[in-house]
C-alpha cells in the first residue's frame, strides 16, 4: 500500500482509499454461528470485487472490515462506488440485517504513512459506528504533509544528500533487464528516503534545481559503472528546459564529457524528453534532439498520454521509445491497445509504465509491448 502511495505521490494525482467495516458483526455471529459469519463476509467481498474497476485494489482487513484503493479517483468518484457498493450491499438476501459503515478518504499523497491515514479512517469509522453505524462518512481533516522546507533544500544540497535510484526496464521478448531509469532521491541524515514527489515542487520554485540534477547524475553515472549495471541507462532531461535549451551545444557537450568521463558509451545513455516539462518551440527542440543523437545518445518520449502530449512533436522528434504513462493500463485499456500498435508501426519501441500486478504484465504481454517497468517488476533500488 505504501508503494501506491509513492507512485502517486511522484504523479501528484489523487488517490481515494474505502473502509467498510460490518457494524453488527457479533450479532451476525451469535445468532447464526462463526460459518453463517463467514459467509456473511465471502458475500460482501464478492460486492465489492464486482463494483470496483479492474485497476482498482480491495481485500480482507482487520476484524470484519475491507480496504478498498481507489487509485486516481477524488472524493466525489470514491462517494460514487461506496454508495454503488452499500446499495449492493443491502439488497443481499441474509437470514438477519447487515449493516455497514463506509469510510471515505480522498487525498494526494505527499508523504503521509499508511500507518496515518489507516488510524484516521479508524477513528472516523468507530465514531460513526458509536452512533449506531449504517452510514458512510467523508473524511475531510487534511494529514500533516512531509515538507521540505527552503532551508532543508539548501542543506540537501551543501551535503549532497540527493540519490540516484534505479528502476529496472524490462524486455518482454528476451525477459532481461533492457536498461534502468534514474530517479531522484533524498536520502535524510535521519535516515528517512524521500521520494522526488515529496520536495520536487518546492525545488522547482528554487533556483538550485540544476545542480540538484548534476550531483544526481554524476552520482548514478559512477554507480552506474561501479555497478556493472546492465544495458542502458534512461535519465531524465532537465526540469528547467528552457535554459538548457538557451545554453544549446554547450550543455550537451559538458553531458557528453560527463558520460564518457565515467567509461559509459554514449550509446547506453537514453535522454528521456517529458512534454510536460517542456515550454519551448518545436524547432527548438528539434535542433536540441538533432544535436543530441549527433554525439550518440538515444532519445525517448516519457509520460506519453498525459499533460501536453502531442502527436505531431513525436512524429518530427522521431523518438528511439516511447514510454507510454499508466494512465493507460489504468483507464483507457481499450485505447492503449490501438496505440501500441500506431506506435509500433511509426518504428518506435514502446514501454508500458507503472505495471503494478501481475494481471497487468500478462495484459502488456498480450499486446506485444517491447518493454515494461513498474512495482510489480522491479522498485527503485539506491545502490
Amino acid at each position: 500500500m505504501q508503494k501506491l502511495f509513492y507512485l502517486y505521490e511522484r504523479k501528484g494525482e489523487s488517490l481515494s482509499v474505502l473502509l467498510l467495516d460490518v457494524d453488527n458483526m457479533k450479532e451476525i455471529n451469535r445468532s447464526g454461528g462463526y460459518a453463517y459469519g463467514n459467509e456473511v463476509l465471502l458475500k460482501i467481498s464478492e460486492v465489492i470485487s464486482n463494483s470496483i474497476r479492474k485497476s482498482d485494489i480491495a481485500g480482507k482487513y482487520k476484524g470484519s472490515s475491507f480496504l478498498i484503493l481507489l487509485p486516481n479517483s477524488d472524493a466525489k468518484g470514491a462517494e460514487k462506488v461506496a454508495k454503488r457498493i452499500k446499495s449492493r450491499i443491502e439488497v443481499l438476501d441474509f437470514n438477519s440485517k447487515v449493516s455497514i459503515t463506509i469510510g471515505i478518504y480522498s487525498f494526494v499523497p505527499t508523504g503521509q504513512s499508511v500507518e496515518a491515514v489507516l488510524d484516521l479512517m479508524e477513528a472516523h469509522v468507530a465514531e460513526v459506528k458509536s452512533r449506531g453505524g449504517g452510514d458512510m462518512v467523508l473524511i475531510q481533516k487534511e494529514l500533516p504533509k512531509r515538507a521540505i522546507d527552503y532551508q532543508t533544500l539548501i542543506e540537501a544540497l551543501k551535503k549532497k544528500l540527493v540519490e540516484p535510484a534505479f528502476q529496472p526496464i524490462y524486455n518482454l521478448e528476451s525477459g532481461k533487464i533492457e536498461g534502468y531509469e534514474v530517479l531522484m532521491r533524498l536520502v535524510m541524515e535521519d535516515g528517512r528516503v524521500l521520494p522526488a514527489g515529496c520536495f520536487i515542487k518546492d525545488l522547482l520554485k528554487t533556483s538550485f534545481i540544476s545542480p540538484f540534477e548534476e550531483i544526481v547524475l554524476q552520482k548514478a553515472f559512477s554507480k552506474f559503472t561501479a555497478y556493472g549495471l546492465e544495458g542502458k541507462i534512461y535519465v531524465n532531461f532537465p526540469y528547467n528546459f528552457v535554459n538548457f535549451i538557451a545554453k544549446g551545444r554547450f550543455k550537451l557537450l559538458d553531458f557528453y564529457k560527463e558520460v564518457t568521463s565515467y567509461g559509459i558509451e554514449p550509446s547506453r545513455v537514453v535522454l528521456e524528453l517529458s512534454e510536460g516539462k517542456m515550454t519551448g518551440s518545436t524547432e527548438d527542440l528539434l535542433e536540441l534532439v538533432k544535436e543530441a543523437r549527433s554525439y550518440g545518445f538515444g532519445i525517448a518520449v516519457d509520460d506519453f498520454g498525459v499533460e501536453y502530449s502531442s502527436v505531431e512533436r513525436l512524429i518530427k522528434t522521431k523518438p528511439d521509445v516511447v514510454k507510454l504513462d499508466g494512465f493507460f493500463l489504468r483507464d483507457a485499456r481499450s485505447m492503449l491497445k490501438w496505440v501500441v500498435v500506431g506506435m509500433k508501426r511509426l518504428g518506435f519501441k514502446v514501454v508500458v509504465e507503472q505495471v503494478e500486478n501481475e494481471e497487468e504484465f500478462e495484459f502488456i504481454k498480450s499486446l506485444k509491448v517491447d518493454m515494461a517497468q513498474g512495482f510489480y517488476l522491479g522498485e527503485p533500488q539506491l545502490l
